[in-house]
């Protein structure tokens, strides 16, 4: 559907699937060749490194929702700097993508559409955090490859 896919601010996934430590790694697979023209991802370059994830997405203590929590940053830790690298890529192209590196995609006003595929891990043995939006329901576990 050309046109289609709004713009994805800049984020790390850690912020919606944290653990303790932190072990998010998003899968990122492209349907379609994805380009600056459609909207590409982009990322900082060493952000994984530099930037600490200082929000999260979680479940609200009375469970009637969802909302965005600040979290301190480690101590000593520096903030990203620099612009984002676009990272154009074919159809059928993977995308691995650290739980904290800053990345995003443009707005696709393009006449091509976007169409990719993600999913998402977290190491089996890290801590689970109970206020991640999201949980599975009572008596059921992730899922372990």
């Amino acid at each position: 559907q050309p046109g289609i896919g709004g713009a994805v601010p800049w984020h790390q996934d850690s912020t919606f699937l944290y653990t303790q430590p932190l072990s998010a790694c998003g899968f990122w697979l492209a349907l379609e060749d994805c380009t600056l023209d459609n909207g590409c991802l982009e990322f900082i370059p060493g952000s994984h490194l530099t930037t600490p994830v200082t929000k999260r997405f979680v479940r609200k203590h009375d469970d009637s929702g969802t909302e965005m929590v600040s979290i301190a940053p480690d101590a000593g830790e520096a903030r990203g700097t620099g612009g984002g690298v676009p990272i154009e890529v074919a159809a059928g192209s993977l995308v691995l993508i650290d739980g904290q590196v800053l990345h995003r995609s443009s707005h696709n006003y393009s006449a091509k559409s976007r169409w990719i595929y993600t999913f998402h891990i977290v190491e089996g043995t890290a801590g689970y955090d109970q206020r991640n939006w999201l949980q599975m329901p009572a008596g059921a576990e992730l899922t372990k490859l």
